[in-house]
């Protein structure tokens, strides 16, 4: 069985939806019951290959298409809605074909699809979603769905989200949930804390924050916050924000200027895959007060690592951290910065979350997930 895999996601500076489908096919690639996996990659004839973010292996192989110029397929896609089949511009018969990013391209009648849809939140929250790119899903989404046989999401609270607002069958949305790798995730020795502390200039106890710098994500809550601790509090700590630029980051860089300037806030910007689980063990609190997430990884890669963590109560971050976690809501600024102080200010509440953290951490593996992924496939194609 040969199983093709639309490949954009997994290439370049990897998004959450990047960074699961990267972990997801890495472990699928690694059990003896996977079928084989074509990665798809379109490229510019002219462009060179960037470093495989899989290294191939007998389950794993990479197919990249050269004669097709990759703007010319998504142009024609996007102002018709059609295309030529995505498996016949690859050149390759494939049994099914999985798409991870909530769209489906074209495929040939005979070949199963499987679509990934990991959130609502352009639903939800369309004035946090980029115009081109609600545009974009509010007019391929529905169509990537009929044209799916089978629809996959993250988390309960999406599949309860996809089933209400799309109107597909509970049964035939298959969840397949994100994990962690606890050989990685795992809280990093002291040498190894520091050496990550150095790289971005850390240099005092730290409040951390883990996300694409963009309005969903609730950043402008976590800056005001960290605004309102007690002086002495804003003095003995920085407050670190890891993640790539996102849109409307326009509010978020005036208010990071503006505090700036009388305390130590850091944005580092993309981090290596290498460098998250150090940050995470390194710091005094890890919030996420997201407004919606499909699923919401870093506060359960925090937990893994011992980070205490405070999150939001909405969607599917109560699935991702359990009772692990301090939640509030996530536009009460006020119960955030409570909830910090009372965490900084109390070393029995930080032990007490970091041993839960490390509990509930522990029910999700990647093994587990890539098994459930790969019953997914061969429901599809034993059709």
């Amino acid at each position: 069985m040969k199983i093709g895999i639309e490949g954009i996601p997994f290439f370049g500076d990897r998004s959450g939806i990047g960074q699961f489908s990267k972990r997801l096919v890495e472990h699928m690639a690694e059990l003896d019951e996977s079928p084989s996996l074509e990665i798809i990659r379109p490229l510019m004839p002219h462009r060179k290959l960037a470093e495989l973010p899989i290294p191939e292996n007998k389950k794993l192989s990479y197919r990249i298409v050269r004669w097709s110029p990759p703007i010319i397929y998504y142009q024609l896609f996007k102002r018709t809605g059609y295309a030529p089949p995505y498996d016949l511009v690859a050149l390759r018969k494939y049994d099914a074909l999985v798409f991870f990013n909530f769209v489906a391209f074209p495929v040939r009648k005979k070949v199963p699809s499987i679509l990934f849809i990991h959130d609502l939140s352009h639903v939800h929250y369309p004035e946090h979603t980029s115009p081109k790119n609600l545009v974009w899903l509010n007019k391929f989404v529905p169509r990537s769905i009929k044209r799916a046989d089978k629809i996959v999401t993250i988390s309960e609270s999406s599949r309860n989200d996809i089933a209400r607002f799309y109107g597909v069958p509970k049964k035939d949305i298959a969840l397949v949930y994100p994990a962690l790798d606890h050989n990685e995730y795992k809280p990093r020795t002291s040498k190894e804390v520091t050496c990550v502390k150095k790289k971005y200039k850390i240099t005092k106890p730290y409040i951390l924050s883990v996300c694409t710098l963009e309005p969903r994500k609730n950043l402008l809550g976590v800056l005001k916050a960290f605004e309102m601790l007690p002086e002495e509090l804003k003095q003995k700590y920085a407050l670190v924000l890891v993640g790539g630029k996102g849109w409307l980051d326009g509010e978020i860089h005036d208010r990071f200027e503006a505090l700036s300037k009388k305390y130590t806030i850091i944005k580092t910007g993309y981090a290596d895959d290498a460098d998250l689980p150090p940050l995470y063990s390194g710091a005094e609190l890890f919030v996420y007060p997201a407004f919606y997430e499909g699923f919401g990884m870093p506060p359960l890669e925090a937990l893994a690592c011992g980070a205490p963590v405070i999150t939001a109560d909405n969607s599917s971050l109560p699935e991702a951290v359990g009772n692990a976690a301090i939640t509030v809501k996530a536009a009460d600024t006020e119960a955030l910065s409570a909830n910090m102080i009372k965490v900084l200010e109390d070393k029995k509440l930080q032990e007490k979350l970091r041993q839960a953290g490390f509990k509930h951490a522990a029910k999700f593996s990647w093994e587990k997930s890539a098994k459930d992924m790969i019953e997914v496939i061969n429901s599809v194609v034993k059709k």
